[in-house]
C-alpha cells in the first residue's frame, strides 16, 4: 500500500480517491487550485459550444436549458460529465484542446459553424486564436476562475516530514509548478527526495525541477494509464 498525495481541485480529488482506495491505497489531499464559479452571458444559440475541462461543463453548461445544443468536447471522460448534465447532441473529440482543432476545423469550414469556448480564466492552449486565424468566428467565456494555493495544511506538512507520504499525483503542468512553489515556501526542499511524482503527460513531468525521488509519466494522458504506472 502507497500513501498518495491528490494535487487535484476538491471538485475531482473524490473520485480519484475512491480509485486509489479501491486499488488497496491511501490518499492525503492537497489541492493546488481553488476553483470558483464566476457570472457570465450564456452565448449566443447559434454558437456550437466547446468544452475541454470538467469544470468547463460543470460551470460553463449549468445554465444552459436547451439540451440538444451542439456540443464538442475533449476526451471521454469530459463527455461524460456533459451527458450527465443531460445534454444530447454531443461531438466526442481527441483527448487534449490541441488535438480538438482539426475537428473543429473541419466542421466550422464544411457546416459553417461558430464557436463559444466554455472554460476557466487560465487556458494553457487558447482554441478561439487558433480558430480566428484559420477564419473562424469563435469567442472565449470564461464561466470560472482559478486561483492557486502555495500552501499546505499542517497536517499535510507534518505527514511529509515524517516521510508518512509516498507520492504525488500531478494531473496539469500549473498544479506542478504550484506545488514545487508551495514547496519553496516551506523550505523543505528535501522532502521531495523522498517522494515520487506521476505525472499525466510528458508535458506535466516537464515542469518538475525539484529533486525528486523518481518522476514517471502516462504515454497516454488518461487516468488509467496512469494508475498503470503504479499498479500491482
Amino acid at each position: 500500500m502507497k500513501t498518495f498525495l491528490i494535487t487535484r481541485p476538491n471538485t475531482e480529488s473524490k473520485a480519484t480517491a475512491n480509485k486509489l482506495e479501491m486499488m488497496g491505497h491511501r490518499a492525503v489531499f492537497a489541492p493546488m487550485l481553488n476553483i470558483d464559479p464566476i457570472s457570465f452571458e450564456i452565448p449566443d444559440e447559434t454558437r456550437s459550444l466547446i468544452i475541454t475541462s470538467k469544470n468547463g461543463a460543470r460551470f460553463g453548461l449549468a445554465n444552459i436549458g436547451e439540451k440538444s445544443r451542439p456540443i464538442f468536447a475533449v476526451g471521454e471522460q469530459t463527455a461524460a460529465v456533459v451527458r450527465d448534465m443531460g445534454f444530447t447532441n454531443i461531438t466526442v473529440g481527441p483527448g487534449t484542446a490541441r488535438k480538438l482543432v482539426p475537428l473543429l476545423l473541419e466542421c466550422g469550414i464544411t457546416q459553417k459553424r461558430d464557436y463559444a469556448h466554455l472554460c476557466g480564466n487560465d487556458v494553457a492552449y487558447n482554441i478561439c486564436s487558433v480558430l480566428k486565424e484559420e477564419g473562424i468566428d469563435a469567442t472565449q467565456v470564461v464561466t470560472y476562475q482559478t486561483t492557486p494555493n502555495r500552501s499546505f495544511s499542517p497536517a499535510i506538512e507534518e505527514a511529509m516530514d515524517m516521510g508518512e507520504i509516498d507520492a504525488v499525483l500531478f494531473y496539469s503542468p500549473r498544479t506542478a509548478t504550484i506545488f514545487e512553489e508551495a514547496i519553496s515556501e516551506t523550505g523543505h526542499h528535501d522532502w521531495l527526495s523522498k517522494l515520487d511524482a506521476y505525472c499525466l503527460s510528458p508535458r506535466v513531468s516537464d515542469e518538475l525541477i525539484g529533486p525528486w525521488r523518481s518522476v514517471q509519466y502516462a504515454i497516454l494522458p488518461t487516468e488509467k494509464a496512469l494508475f498503470g504506472l503504479f499498479k500491482e
